[in-house]
């Protein structure tokens, strides 16, 4: 008899513990928290797992549901990356298409979130500077569908970045935060706010990023030695003061992992001053980390500064992580995590097994281009501008020497393809004219915008890599690695997610945890 009454009391504790644990899968996150990590290599997880902690990107990637999620165009790029997952569209359909694309009525370079309308606030200064905004952004977001949803949820998006801080916060957005490389403080837009919030005007008080300028860079474990004893160990040490008062601005910050605690703090003093999931009006946290920013093409793969970055912002993930336990509480909050413009192998890596790798150099093929065409239809500047795997026409000229715009680009597209390195080259005209159902081409046309996108685009070959013009080059950067792991961990998130979907999927997906309705723009479909 008592054998019995204790397997009864057995089976309704297991009873209860699965009703709680349905409860806790069902329960309606308090706080959305986005964490998009830009210039990762996601292999790096397992290459260096054993130096991670349980608590920081473990804690995602074990406990967390994976979904290889794919981004469905051609280039990732920070920013175009960030636009795509917080509306659930295309390039093509949410007209972020690249950082910058050649605007031919005003017959100049347009950048993704630079705004004539606005300007810049957290500084000190006699003239106001222009600043960004969501303006070219075509459609609405995560956010708007929450504001929609509930006027009283409130939506942050805070990165070292200005473009990745607007285009992940969206339009709906109560403030885009970012990293002034001017004065190495917060700033934002007027567009969000007329004045900084009192709390993040006392925060700029203490130039926190001083600390860092001041400490330099060397390997974490070697961060109680003397920088003379490191050299001699062969370890790293990088003075960043130093290249501070050479390059005199505070973007030598973004080239080590301490932009990533940076960023981090300045997340969790948001969620404290904002209360960020303290109420039952859903909130969103966009956070952006980005992996040594524009200096990662100095790095190998299996470098000691890319372990130590990797370290460093796995802690950097464990303390979010933890705040958020503290602050909202376990099972009130829901974080997914994914990747934008990942890391490729660089031709030196693939060199070494034996890979046919090389640099294309849009530079030097334009300057061949250039002469052909003049060679054709006599002198003039017949490229108006180009970028990563675009090349804009001079329109104007092509009409006035009454050409058809079709004729040359199939002209300059013939030219493209001869490029070794160059795989596939499509024109506007066919971009416009045709509909590819797959492959390739339709990768391209996933990218294309009849209004902001070039007369001919073309496509290097996976194991290229396209050549810089200078270090800090913003144009040329991207990745041809188009399907990246995402992790959902948190509230709602419940058994039963797609292994494969696409990125436009995450938000009907993050709309259906929250019990919202996705916003007519966005075609995908949940993956629960």
């Amino acid at each position: 008899m008592r054998i019995l009454v204790v397997r009864k009391l057995i089976l309704l504790g297991l009873a209860f513990l699965a009703v709680q644990n349905v409860f806790a899968e069902g329960n309606k996150p308090k706080l959305v928290v986005g964490i998009v990590v830009s210039h990762f290599y996601p292999e790096w997880l397992d290459m260096y797992g054993d130096k991670l902690s349980e608590n920081g990107l473990k804690r995602l990637v074990q406990q967390g549901l994976r979904v290889n999620a794919n981004y469905n165009y051609m280039y990732t790029q920070t920013g175009v990356d960030h636009a795509s997952i917080y509306t659930g569209m295309l390039p093509a359909e949410h007209g972020i298409v690249s950082r910058a694309w050649y605007d031919r009525l005003r017959r100049k370079r347009q950048f993704a979130t630079n705004s004539d309308r606005y300007t810049e606030i957290g500084e000190q200064q006699a003239d106001s500077i222009k600043s960004l905004a969501p303006d070219y952004l075509q459609t609405m977001s995560l956010g708007s569908a929450m504001k929609m949803n509930n006027p009283m949820s409130r939506v942050y998006s805070v990165a070292m970045n200005g473009d990745e801080a607007v285009l992940s916060g969206g339009s709906s957005a109560d403030m885009a935060i970012w990293f002034s490389e001017k004065t190495g403080k917060w700033v934002s837009s007027t567009y969000y706010q007329p004045v900084l919030p009192d709390w993040l005007r006392a925060y700029n008080t203490w130039v926190e990023s001083d600390h860092f300028v001041n400490k330099g860079w060397m390997m974490l474990s070697d961060e109680d030695k003397s920088a003379a004893r490191i050299r001699l160990r062969n370890h790293f040490y990088y003075d960043i003061a130093r290249a501070k008062r050479e390059y005199n601005t505070y973007r030598v910050l973004k080239a080590t992992p301490y932009g990533n605690t940076l960023v981090r703090v300045l997340a969790e003093k948001l969620i404290d001053a904002e209360r960020l999931g303290e109420d039952n009006d859903p909130d969103l946290l966009a956070v952006n980390f980005s992996c040594l920013d524009y200096m990662y093409r100095d790095f190998a793969i299996d470098s000691e500064e890319e372990k130590d970055m990797l370290i460093r912002l796995d802690m950097d993930v464990a303390e979010l992580l933890r705040k958020l336990d503290a602050k909202v509480g376990k099972g009130n909050y829901m974080v997914f995590m994914t990747f934008s413009e990942m890391r490729e192998l660089m031709p030196e890596d693939l060199r070494k097994i034996k890979v046919n790798s090389d640099y294309f150099s849009i530079f030097r093929a334009v300057a061949l281009l250039k002469s052909y065409l003049a060679l054709i239809y006599g002198p003039g500047d017949w490229i108006a501008d180009y970028d990563q795997g675009q090349i804009y026409l001079n329109r104007g000229l092509i009409e006035e020497r009454k050409l058809e715009v079709k004729e040359v680009q199939d002209k300059v597209a013939d030219f493209m393809i001869e490029f070794e390195g160059v795989a596939k080259v499509m024109t506007a005209y066919s971009l416009i004219h045709t509909s590819f159902p797959d492959g390739m081409n339709r990768l391209v046309q996933n990218s294309f915008s009849h209004k902001r996108s070039g007369d001919v685009l073309f496509c290097i070959h996976p194991t290229w890599v396209s050549e810089l013009k200078e270090m800090e080059d913003t144009y040329s950067r991207h990745s041809k690695r188009s399907i990246v792991p995402l992790y959902l961990y948190g509230a709602g998130v419940k058994p039963g997610i797609k292994e494969d979907a696409m990125m436009s999927d995450l938000l009907p997906t993050l709309c259906k945890i929250l019990g919202i309705r996705t916003p007519y723009t966005a075609h995908g479909k949940s993956m629960q």
